[in-house]
């Protein structure tokens, strides 16, 4: 037999989830994407890069950043992960640019190498995604992007070409 608490408990509980379900379905994930890579130190067993990433907010409100995690793959292979706890915030429906560095290990610089030399000026794909954490929420925004390195831009929302320097 239920008691008149229990299934106000039950009822609150439902509202409370129903409420959390229609907060994530309401807003786009931001777009993040790979605007240039430069090369800043070379060792032996690791490789570091800065990378400038553009951060797009599809939303009205304000996307305040407080970190996030990536990897980017070239061609369909690892070529390097970061993090960052650098703060930005991206005013709704604005964008922002965010320096990060990334790390990549010799093996995956060998790698990309190897899969440079049978491109033969072929332009380069990547692909970054990873999670952003936002202020004021345990939770974290998941992006994925997709794009060429060099050689002309094709008509596909999720492809943009960035230059190497």
């Amino acid at each position: 037999m239920t008691t008149p608490k229990s299934l106000a408990l039950c009822w609150l509980a439902l509202i409370l989830l129903s409420g959390c379900a229609g907060l994530a379905q309401s807003h786009e994930s931001p777009r993040v994407s790979l605007v240039g890579i430069k090369m800043i130190d070379v060792e032996i067993f690791e490789q570091r890069y800065g990378l400038m990433l553009r951060i797009q907010n599809p939303n009205p409100e304000a996307l305040v950043i407080t970190g996030m995690s990536f990897k980017v793959e070239i061609n369909e292979r690892a070529f390097a992960s970061g993090v960052s706890d650098s703060a930005v915030t991206v005013d709704g429906f604005g964008e922002a640019t965010l320096d990060v560095e990334v790390a990549s290990s010799l093996f995956d610089f060998v790698e990309q190498l190897r899969a440079l030399e049978k491109r033969h000026g072929q332009p380069l794909t990547y692909r970054i995604y990873g999670k952003i954490r936002q202020a004021g929420s345990p939770f974290a925004i998941p992006f994925e992007r997709k794009g060429r390195i060099g050689g002309p831009a094709t008509d596909t929302p999720s492809d943009e070409t960035i230059h190497a320097t």
